[in-house]
């Protein structure tokens, strides 16, 4: 696609109510509608949103959420089910759209998931998909600018609206290529799966398995898991409660070396090694409290930890992993998109643990159709060596 076929204008700058309702009722029409977010998250838990992007394919226009206050219709219009949302890389936009305006933008399109089933590679940058297909470089100056100063320059709003100004040509594009390829029913359970992914756990029953995704602690016996278990979920209480990064409340270390430690007296909590005074101080009792706590529920599952693999695991790992380069060479797509490491070792633990052979989530839908058969019997030939 040549680059002379697309005319950017100046983007048009919202911060009136009444131009947002009319222009979310034109946008209604459109078969698809591109967006991305401008937001800042450096000292706070939740995103700090400075703007949000729409492209439409003709204008460009900057939405100020400082400014604008009635969404109602925007949020119609990211819950219509006939106009498909089109975001490159969108991981944490779609955080910030369940933060703020509480409803994730569907049907989902990402371009740079798209991508990927077309042999771009698993993650490409907006501005060598830009490039790649449609021959224009796009600038990276702004990158780290702060969104929520006002007022924005004319670069930070030419640059805003750039994100979304090739969209809708490169989904075109995508598009065809998904059909030619008959890859247009995967891409589009990748985006339900992305989606499904999305949503923030802002029910505190379902932080009781965020001990698991800490490095070290299959180290701990089950009296110590129990202890990290409430403590990883009394951090993400008061991540959230304060608006506070996970490590400001307390990293990850510190938390293994507490339920490692045990410490029933504040003489022994204060012993622990390398724990800032302010959380022995400002915490300290609560995190005493934890350790002593009975256990709630369910009792901690070690098997589930991230342990180190044996020799026999190595070999199936590696296996497991020649199988997905290879299907991956097969079909042009990267190896990462179709199964990383950490989705294939469920599979092997459960597999040289002689448990029944359970399909991991992470590998569900279109993953799930290419891998489980040759998966099986490459777990089968594994486990009885």
């Amino acid at each position: 696609m040549s680059a002379t076929t697309i005319t950017i204008e100046a983007p048009v700058y919202v911060t009136d109510n009444a131009v947002l309702a009319t222009l979310c009722e034109q946008w209604q029409q459109l078969p698809l509608i591109a967006l991305d977010t401008e937001f800042v998250r450096v000292d706070t838990f939740y995103p700090r949103i400075g703007l949000i992007q729409v492209g439409d394919g003709l204008k460009n226009y900057l939405l100020d959420p400082l400014v604008l206050s009635d969404w109602s219709g925007f949020i119609a219009l990211l819950n219509n089910p006939a106009i498909t949302k089109v975001l490159h890389s969108c991981s944490e936009d779609l955080v910030v759209f369940k933060d703020f305006f509480k409803q994730l933008p569907t049907p989902l399109f990402d371009s740079q998931r798209a991508a990927a089933f077309l042999g771009f590679g698993y993650s490409i940058s907006y501005q060598n998909l830009v490039k790649e297909i449609l021959e224009i470089e796009v600038s990276k100056d702004q990158t780290r600018s702060d969104w929520t100063r006002r007022p924005l320059t004319e670069d930070q709003c030419n640059y805003a609206a750039l994100d979304v100004a090739y969209l809708p040509a490169i989904t075109q594009f995508l598009k065809d290529k998904l059909v030619t390829t008959k890859r247009s029913a995967w891409a589009e359970d990748e985006f339900a799966q992305m989606l499904a992914a999305a949503t923030p756990e802002s029910d505190a029953a379902s932080w009781k398995d965020y001990y698991l995704s800490l490095g070290g602690a299959w180290r701990l016996d089950a009296p110590q898991l129990a202890a990290l278990q409430r403590l990883c979920e009394w951090r993400e209480e008061q991540a959230r409660g304060r608006n506070k990064p996970r490590s400001w409340i307390a990293k990850d270390a510190e938390l293994l070396a507490i339920a490692a430690a045990m410490p029933l007296e504040p003489s022994e909590l204060a012993a622990v090694a390398d724990l800032p005074r302010p959380l022995v101080n400002r915490d300290g009792a609560e995190i005493l409290a934890l350790i002593k706590a009975p256990q709630r529920g369910p009792a901690p599952r070690p098997e589930l930890t991230e342990q180190p693999l044996n020799s026999e695991m190595r070999k199936t790992l590696k296996l497991c992993q020649g199988i997905v380069r290879q299907l991956a060479e097969q079909l042009g797509m990267a190896p990462e998109l179709l199964a990383r490491k950490k989705q294939l070792l469920p599979l092997i633990t459960a597999a040289h643990a002689s448990t029944e052979f359970s399909w991991p989530e992470g590998l569900s839908g279109w993953r799930q159709t290419l891998l489980e058969e040759p998966m099986r019997k490459a777990l089968k030939t594994g486990s009885n060596k």
